[in-house]
């Protein structure tokens, strides 16, 4: 087992105010590989800066939404949580908190839940509490495994996802008019996402993984708005059964 690093008593860049407003934890400080235990507010710059893989997917998504005429409240609603989930992973890379903690996790979870539903509903042509149950069977089994640390470093978290992923990358390529590997691309840049997440401390350099898990999650964020979007344009074809 790898022993972490102690907590430095004095560490430039530190901000007390911060600190009495978000007290950080020292598990929160041992997290990602990049902090290594140093509570300084930029001592994690590429997991900290990487978020903005997020912003860029939201605005190439609302770019997207705007040309296909599709900006529609569900789409609009998806582009700002995508914008939120780079915002709130900034916030807890910067200031480690129980706090700042749910302040990423809530955005992520949220995204989860509202296009799981809404693409649920729409592949499989289901009434709205059966896309539901769907979500809160892939959420639920998700928080159900939110404990375990190991294996994969605390990504279990985001098996179930990655199963349903894969499940309706093969109906979308069954039913989707275009773009029909559009939720594959998403399931093999998750599955990379994991992976980079999942190595985040076994690797040689001091930087670690986790923000590739970022910046790959940014494309996997934009093709799931892609594709939300392809499947309510105006100027496509709905998707047939």
């Amino acid at each position: 087992m790898r022993s972490l690093p102690s907590l430095p008593c004095h560490t430039p860049f530190y901000y007390p105010a911060m600190q009495s407003l978000f007290p950080l934890g020292q598990f929160m400080l041992q997290m990602y590989r990049e902090r290594g235990s140093d509570p300084a507010f930029w001592a994690e710059p590429f997991n900290a800066i990487s978020n903005a893989s997020f912003l860029i997917a939201a605005a190439f998504g609302l770019d997207f939404a705007t040309r296909k005429r599709s900006l529609n409240p569900t789409s609009l609603a998806l582009i700002l949580l995508a914008a939120t989930i780079g915002c709130g992973s900034f916030l807890f890379h910067t200031v480690p908190t129980l706090s700042t903690m749910w302040l990423d996790i809530i955005p992520i979870t949220l995204f989860q839940i509202l296009y799981l539903w809404l693409i649920s509903r729409k592949l499989l042509s289901i009434p709205g509490w059966s896309a539901a149950l769907i979500v809160v069977g892939v959420v639920g089994a998700s928080y159900v495994l939110m404990p375990s640390k190991t294996p994969l470093n605390g990504s279990l978290f985001y098996i179930p996802s990655w199963a349903a992923m894969l499940v309706y990358s093969l109906i979308w390529a069954r039913k989707s008019p275009v773009e029909r590997g559009l939720l594959a691309l998403s399931a093999l840049f998750f599955t990379l996402a994991i992976a980079a997440r999942s190595v985040d401390w076994d690797v040689p350099w001091a930087i670690g993984t986790h923000f590739l898990w970022h910046l790959l999650n940014g494309i996997v964020v934009y093709t799931a708005l892609r594709s939300w979007v392809l499947a309510t344009s105006q100027q496509k074809s709905s998707l047939q059964g």
